[in-house]
């Protein structure tokens, strides 16, 4: 190391470093982050699904929409089977229960 500031080798280790770290864990936490949204979305689905066999069985109420944070949790019953959409990042979920 010289007077004037950071040597050449410290410099190359530094962006060696930002380098890892921005193409390693960068994804890393993306991808983490996006499987939470996912979870959360599924577990208001279930959410929506309990609240919808609670008006089916109760009042005999047959479909319904939820809305949560901007998001509308359709639900259905037919052949007393129930069915909630619910939007993902990509496409559109359902899930069902007899």
């Amino acid at each position: 190391m010289n007077e004037s500031g950071y040597s050449w080798p410290e410099a190359i280790l530094t962006l060696t470093i930002m380098m890892v770290i921005f193409s390693t864990l960068l994804p890393l936490s993306f991808r983490m982050l996006s499987g939470l949204e996912n979870k959360k979305h599924e577990m208001r689905a279930k959410e929506t699904m309990y609240q919808g066999a609670l008006l089916y069985t109760t009042y005999g109420i047959s479909e319904g929409v939820r809305t949560e944070d901007g998001t509308e949790y359709e639900w259905t019953v037919v052949n007393d089977r129930l069915c909630v959409n619910y939007p993902t990042a990509n496409n559109t979920e359902m899930i069902c229960i007899p």
